[in-house]
């Protein structure tokens, strides 16, 4: 939206621009941009027979300000090149401020005793800019200890590039990784020795299983039946496995134990390899304390050496604007031309930019706009018809100048008179924005400016106003032939749009139609 919006600035004309609040005034600085420039050409039908709002959106949060601080430009009041003038001022002011500054310095400057040229050199022996034993008793060689105290090398000698905290962070970040990994570590070891006991219990009980079964060898017949006991013979109330059975569970036994019994030798060595990998972690991370530690008291002495260099700079900086006013001390008057000529030119910039100049403008362009104003209302039957009529861009409303003083338009009757200002406003308005040729939409939207003798509500032949009393037909006529000669005068740099559904059958307004 803000592409769209600068597009359409640039392409009716819009310059930068800046209006500053007064003051005093806390409101933000403003620009004039498209949106600011539609609401002079539109007239809704809620606004355009209202005796309070002169202007589209007026009533809205910010809008009626927004329309007091931008009328100035669109009306040309203000010059298009016032903000590059305006930043020009704003510089110049910074470098009146910075020289006089100097000014005041150089006429405090201390050459006979000298105390701050001996204070800056017993600071720069202080902070190891110049050597503690050094000695110095006139004027002349304080300064010449003091620029070479300022010197490029002795800064760059003394800076160290980098600090430790981002190795300090990468080495934090690495024990937490390897934390980790000994946690991983740690549990997959309980998990091998847990399935290791658990292996080792099965093949305990599985070795005494087989021992129990390998009975089962003193017999030489293997087709014995369950139901006689192999020993004597006798007849058995509970029958039991046969020796086939016996010595088919043996078989079983004998290979799930040859099964764990070939395991057991590969979970040892991975054991042995979680144990070692365990230590090495360990290992690790006890260097990486160590690390940590030894970079933690780097830092410490990092930040003090990092201290001691900022103390340095601003110390260097202090020497240096001492040493740039005594030499500007040492040619006073050229300090005192320069300040002189910023005081002009601060002065021909402010008096370009006057406010002043900016309110007689505003206010001749506003007596123009109110003279069109009171030239149309000739051709319409409104309320103080021939008084002097104006704009009043403070309070954003009609106000016609009578012998009984002046009456704006909330107080004059009847929807026909609001209708018509509303009307002869913004015609003299855009007869203005085209004769000087100024950065607002070239069209009119004017809906219903017919509603105050032809209500909808009453429209039963098509827009005929036949049926209208003559009174509210000539005010309509009259209303609508304005509208025309002005589209007409100010053709093809205008278009007047009218959204009405009252129909006139004149020859002029079926043209405007087609």
């Amino acid at each position: 939206m803000d592409a769209v919006e600068k597009f359409l600035a640039a392409a009716v004309g819009i310059s930068e621009n800046e209006h500053r609040p007064p003051v005093g005034q806390t409101r933000a600085p403003l620009e004039a941009n498209i949106r600011h420039a539609l609401v002079f050409a539109f007239q809704d039908q809620d606004e355009i027979d209202s005796k309070k709002v002169l202007f589209h959106r007026q009533q809205d949060n910010f809008i009626a300000q927004s329309i007091k601080d931008t009328l100035p430009y669109f009306l040309g009041a203000i010059d298009e090149d016032r903000l590059l003038k305006q930043a020009q001022l704003d510089a110049a002011r910074r470098q009146l401020r910075q020289l006089e500054r100097q000014l005041r310095e150089a006429d405090d400057l201390d050459t006979s005793s000298f105390p701050r040229a001996r204070g800056l050199f017993e600071e720069a022996k202080q902070v190891g800019l110049i050597d503690e034993r050094l000695t110095a008793s006139t004027y002349g060689s304080v300064i010449a200890a003091l620029r070479d105290a300022t010197r490029d090398d002795i800064v760059r000698d003394e800076l160290l590039v980098g600090d430790g905290a981002d190795a300090l962070a990468d080495l934090r970040n690495e024990r937490q990784g390897l934390r980790a990994e000994l946690e991983n570590i740690k549990a997959e070891l309980r998990s091998t020795r847990l399935f290791n006991s658990e292996s080792t219990g099965y093949e305990r009980e599985a070795k005494e299983q087989r021992a129990r079964l390998s009975a089962v060898g003193l017999f030489k017949k293997s087709d014995h039946e369950g139901q006689h006991c192999p020993l004597c013979e006798s007849r058995l109330e509970t029958p039991i496995p046969s020796v086939r059975q016996v010595a088919r569970s043996l078989r079983d036994i004998a290979e799930q134990l040859n099964a764990v019994e070939a395991e057991n030798p590969r979970l040892q060595l991975r054991l042995v390899s979680l144990q070692r990998e365990e230590e090495q972690i360990e290992n690790r991370l006890r260097e990486n304390q160590q690390l940590i530690t030894a970079r933690v008291r780097e830092n410490e002495i990092l930040k003090v050496q990092q201290d001691n260099f900022i103390i340095q700079a601003r110390t260097i900086g202090k020497i240096t604007q001492y040493l740039e006013t005594a030499s500007s001390a040492q040619d006073g008057s050229a300090l005192h031309r320069q300040v002189e000529a910023a005081r002009s030119r601060v002065t021909l910039l402010e008096q370009e930019l006057d406010v002043e100049i900016v309110r007689e403008r505003i206010e001749a362009y506003l007596n123009i706009i109110g003279r069109y104003m009171t030239d149309y209302s000739v051709d319409l039957d409104l309320e103080h018809k021939g008084s002097q009529l104006r704009l009043d861009i403070k309070n954003l409303t009609v106000v016609a100048d009578t012998l009984d003083g002046p009456v704006p338009l909330q107080r004059m009757g009847s929807g026909e008179n609001w209708v018509g200002y509303h009307v002869l406003a913004h015609l003299a308005l855009h007869k203005w924005f085209r004769l000087k040729k100024r950065p607002v939409p070239a069209f009119l939207i004017l809906d219903q400016p017919s509603q105050a003798h032809y209500p909808p509500e009453r429209d039963a032949d098509e827009g005929s106003i036949v049926a209208l009393p003559d009174e509210d037909k000539t005010a309509v006529y009259q209303l609508f032939a304005l509208i025309a000669q002005v589209a007409d005068e100010l053709a093809p740099h205008l278009q007047i749009i009218l959204m009405d559904h009252a129909d006139l059958k004149e020859p002029w307004f079926k043209k405007s139609d087609s």
